[in-house]
């Protein structure tokens, strides 16, 4: 009973948090125009360089180029590296969590069942980053993100989740930039994550999805890819990127099932300056995958050629609003050549006190799962500054995957943070997220998640906004 009234607070005060943004927003006016309204802003896959549609919209000429973004953002890695630096290495993040876990699992033809479980994470993130050169025109960064969960005082192997990176950039002339990258992902059976479902970055509009599914099976995800970037002309900029991902899932309640994929192709980009606050372009992916699947009724059946195609526009509003949008076509070989809308709209905008940032894409792409099938999917989140001291994080999303005749595997998902600054380095964290999905009944498992954190982090000191 304790325990079920803990919770209802819990969900009253997610509620009441996730509705102060609107409050907040109608009190608060523009930063002046020199300020930076991404500097100290939480981040976190749409674009992977700052070359594409979703950039900022000003001209080419005056473009950022290629950069390493940190894992999981959709910002530059931060170049603050703080006192824990020896050399080219240098840890950026360290924190203490605790979970406190409620999850409820509803498969077809199963009894329903529900579990309670506390977890210790220990989490923190690694950089090797470097310039080569006189004139430092190569740069070599590479991130790593290891997780340990300890539950009931034993190390879990069921959730170890571990994220890496490598990004390589080569300034080969004033015009073309070269960057090879590799981003690999491991996300285990039991998986604990009450972060923001996107990151942002504000002073360029661009955005990066984080996945919230709870235990969808093992999942192992890498993609290699080589971003060419030209500057056509002062307004116009070409990027091109060949790339090849692997990934591996088993099944959520019996681990004897076994998805693979494999695929290859590339995405092309031309963004072109109407005028210092407009750009319209075009994207086109094509990506060839072939799986082995041991399931006949879950996950894809044949091999695909998955396509999006999208004319882009996108406007900065004012000092710091941006608005993207772009209309096109998707399509999927493996269900006979099927042919639906593909779609992306966004709107960003950094207060002094708060930042906000909606976005919604239609196409393929990845939620920890695999699958060949187009998805919906719309996010929400707010970030308000009540104090120098004291921060609040709210974000809402929602994914559905189209299954053909019956609706596909689809997930819900809200979170809310906050951080309580003790010194320049040192904050306290607590939050409460919620999730409910719907599986395939074999790869994702059909229930919903309760989860509650509480610990401390440690990051160099950020950029004061005050």
């Amino acid at each position: 009973m304790v325990r079920e009234k803990g919770w209802q607070m819990a969900e009253v005060v997610l509620a009441l948090t996730l509705l102060a943004p609107t409050l907040a927003c109608s009190q608060q006016t523009d930063p002046p125009a020199t300020q930076d309204p991404g500097s100290g802003s939480p981040a976190a896959q749409t674009p992977t360089t700052s070359t594409d549609s979703g950039a900022t919209p000003v001209p080419a000429a005056t473009t950022q180029g290629l950069f390493a973004r940190a894992l999981n953002s959709a910002s530059p890695l931060p170049g603050d590296n703080g006192p824990l630096q020896w050399g080219w290495f240098s840890i950026r993040s360290i924190s203490y969590l605790q979970y406190f876990n409620e999850l409820n699992e509803d498969n077809p033809g199963l009894p329903p069942t529900s579990e309670n479980l506390t977890a210790t994470q220990l989490t923190t993130a690694i950089v090797v980053n470097h310039a080569f050169g006189s004139s430092h025109r190569t740069q070599l960064t590479v991130q790593y993100a290891p997780s340990l969960f300890i539950e009931e005082g034993h190390v879990s192997v069921d959730a170890l989740n571990q994220t890496a990176g490598i990004d390589t950039t080569f300034q080969l002339n004033p015009r073309l930039t070269m960057q090879i990258s590799d981003r690999f992902s491991y996300y285990a059976n039991q998986r604990y994550f009450s972060g923001l479902s996107l990151g942002v970055n504000y002073s360029q509009g661009t955005v990066a999805q984080n996945n919230f599914l709870n235990g969808p099976g093992r999942v192992i995800n890498n993609t290699a890819s080589v971003t060419f970037s030209y500057l056509w002309s002062p307004l116009t900029s070409v990027s091109f990127t060949p790339s090849f991902s692997y990934q591996n899932s088993t099944g959520a309640d019996n681990s004897a099932e076994n998805l693979t994929s494999l695929s290859g192709g590339g995405m092309l980009a031309i963004t072109r300056s109407l005028s210092p606050t407009q750009t319209i372009g075009m994207s086109y992916s094509g990506q060839y995958a072939s799986y082995t699947n041991t399931s006949t009724t879950a996950g894809p059946q044949s091999n695909s050629f998955l396509q999006d195609f999208l004319i882009n526009y996108g406007k900065q509003i004012a000092a710091s609003w941006r608005l993207s949008l772009g209309l096109g076509v998707t399509s999927n070989t493996n269900t006979g050549g099927e042919t639906g809308l593909a779609a992306s709209a966004g709107i960003s905008k950094s207060f002094h006190l708060m930042d906000f940032a909606v976005n919604y894409y239609r196409g393929h792409q990845f939620n920890g799962y695999i699958t060949s099938g187009s998805t919906d999917r719309v996010d929400l989140v707010n970030v308000i500054r009540w104090t120098p001291r004291f921060t609040t994080n709210s974000s809402v999303a929602y994914f559905q995957t189209a299954g053909g005749a019956t609706p596909g595997p689809s997930g819900f998902y809200a979170s809310e943070q906050l951080a309580f600054g003790l010194t320049r380095t040192l904050s306290f964290t607590g939050g409460a997220a919620y999730t409910k999905q719907t599986g395939d009944e074999v790869y994702i498992g059909t229930g919903n998640t309760r989860m509650a954190t509480v610990g401390l982090t440690w990051t160099p000191a950020a950029t004061v906004r005050y």
